[in-house]
């Protein structure tokens, strides 16, 4: 009798330290799996697939930019990302926001910041009430500018203008077109008074 209770007693302790150890596994290994991405972000000679990639530049407290992306593939060798569906967002210190959009682009690193964002395809700047159309265009982060050596069409309520070659410095907010410029006004389409009025 007593032995038979060893055994059942023996026998229940062993069926526990396998439950128990199946139990601590599994979560080891759930956290293992959560942490994944976290170690690829920081792990030398990785490359990586990111959905709804973004990246912000917070300097002071403030936000001065972000960029954010439908998709990206991180090449490590290169020190490049390749994004589709790209948004660029600048916050300015008036509070105004310049706007840019793209359908595909690389971003250059320089360890974990940004150097360098080429952008490709239809590209489209928002700038106050201005829109701003591009075949290609350059965001250099030391200098904090925008180029653009193609095609640039400008928009706005009153005015188009049209040149080849564009340069925006971000930080003293100057736009300036390069070659072959026309411009089209059209002081009629303003609204009355205000600031806007009539020149």
């Amino acid at each position: 009798m007593r032995r038979r209770l060893q055994i059942l007693v023996l026998t229940s302790v062993v069926v526990l330290l396998g439950a128990v150890g199946f139990l601590v596994g599994r979560t080891l290994w759930q956290q293992h799996r959560r942490s994944l991405p976290l170690l690829l972000d920081i792990v030398p000679g990785v490359s990586q697939h990111i959905q709804n990639f973004k990246r912000v530049k917070v300097k002071d407290g403030r936000t001065v930019w972000e960029v954010a992306a439908d998709d990206a593939q991180y090449f490590d060798e290169r020190k490049t990302v390749e994004v589709r569906g790209i948004v660029l967002r600048w916050y300015l210190q008036d509070g105004r926001v310049v706007g840019l959009k793209g359908d595909t682009g690389k971003i250059l690193l320089d360890g974990h910041d940004v150097q360098r964002i080429d952008l490709d395809g239809d590209i489209v700047v928002s700038l106050a009430d201005y829109e701003v159309k591009l075949v290609s265009a350059t965001y250099d982060e030391s200098r904090d500018v925008i180029t653009s050596p193609g095609p640039v069409e400008i928009s706005g309520t009153a005015l188009a203008l049209k040149g080849s070659g564009m340069q925006v410095e971000l930080r003293r907010q100057q736009l300036s077109l390069i070659n072959g410029v026309t411009m089209q006004l059209q002081p009629s389409r303003l609204p009355r008074g205000g600031e806007h009025g009539p020149f």
